[in-house]
């Protein structure tokens, strides 16, 4: 068994991008449950105090460095320079992020504005992602938020997000029920 945490390990490593149990698996040839064991026994093993962690996300597990070695490992890479994403983007994002599989005209009728620099700002920076193409006229396409939205919020789905009914903007609560009125 302890090979096959190993072999885990290193593949977690190796791939720098989440994983599934199954995934791991069936390439691996081996039982989802030594999967499973494997994965416990990472999870002790990277724990808060180490330089890397083990981080699972929407059913999927990905080897990531802690938070709390940033300022250190910046120095390092490149380009690490994080850019704030602007009001519009940000509110673009909550839209997707609250109504999967939504597409840019829907999130448009929301917002009332243009939203194609928003969506390509959101998509270079990999929060939200083209989940499927809609058989409507035009074939548009719909957005739904990544796992690195998640893991940039510390959450590990969408049910973890905020309840919207308790979302407050300046100390007036906002209802899902706001956006369907008519003005």
């Amino acid at each position: 068994m302890e090979d096959i945490t190993n072999i885990v390990e290193a593949v977690l490593f190796a791939l720098g991008r989440e994983i599934s149990v199954s995934e791991l698996s069936k390439t691996l040839e081996v039982e989802e449950n030594s999967v499973n064991e494997a994965m416990e026994k990472l999870k002790e093993k990277y724990n808060d105090e180490m330089g890397v962690k083990l981080v699972y996300v929407n059913d999927t597990y990905q080897l990531v460095t802690n938070n709390k070695y940033y300022d250190e490992v910046k120095k390092f890479v490149e380009n690490t320079k994080k850019q704030n994403l602007s009001t519009s983007a940000q509110e673009t994002l909550s839209i997707i992020a609250y109504n999967p599989k939504i597409t840019k005209t829907e999130i448009e009728n929301i917002r009332g504005v243009n939203s194609d620099f928003a969506v390509g700002r959101l998509l270079e920076c990999g929060l939200i992602e083209e989940v499927a193409r809609l058989n409507l006229p035009g074939r548009p396409a719909a957005y739904s938020v990544t796992n690195e939205f998640y893991k940039c919020c510390g959450i590990k789905d969408a049910s973890e997000l905020p309840n919207f009914e308790n979302v407050r903007i300046n100390d007036e609560q906002l209802l899902v029920s706001d956006y369907d009125k008519e003005e």
